[in-house]
């Protein structure tokens, strides 16, 4: 886990002259019940609370 972080910290690094703006974070959410979650993990799962297959959630 901390290897990751320290990969993820580099790669930012290497990266900030090129960016613009701020970063945000990837949310996956259920378009049933409504709750929203940060995407961790390749694959989007399901709602804990109804069972409902979880979608990528659309920046406001």
């Amino acid at each position: 886990m901390f290897e990751n972080v320290v990969q993820a910290s580099e790669a930012y690094r290497e990266s900030a002259h090129r960016m613009q703006g701020t970063l945000r974070m990837a949310m996956k959410g259920c378009p049933e019940c409504g709750t929203a979650q940060m995407i961790a993990s390749p694959s989007l799962g399901i709602c804990d609370d109804c069972g409902s297959n979880l979608v990528v959630l659309p920046h406001e």
